[in-house]
């Protein structure tokens, strides 16, 4: 399992995006720079990270960070 510290650090890491904390609640549309490729590169950075593989067509219905780390972390 991740934690979510770890999760917003692989965030921030790999996709070079200034995540707050915060935005693990927003929208996709309110992260700031967010765009489709950031959800490929993030899956390819948390099957890296974890060693697993991660479900694509379950995270394409989620809509944030929160979501997606929830996910994740299950």
């Amino acid at each position: 399992m991740i934690t979510e510290t770890a999760f917003i650090q692989i965030v921030r890491d790999e996709l070079a995006l200034p995540l707050a904390e915060t935005d693990l609640e927003n929208d996709f549309d309110k992260v700031v720079s967010w765009d489709s490729l950031h959800l490929l590169r993030l899956i390819a950075a948390m099957e890296k990270e974890t060693g697993k593989r991660v479900s694509v067509g379950k995270l394409l219905s989620e809509r944030s960070l929160r979501g997606i780390y929830t996910l994740l972390a299950a």
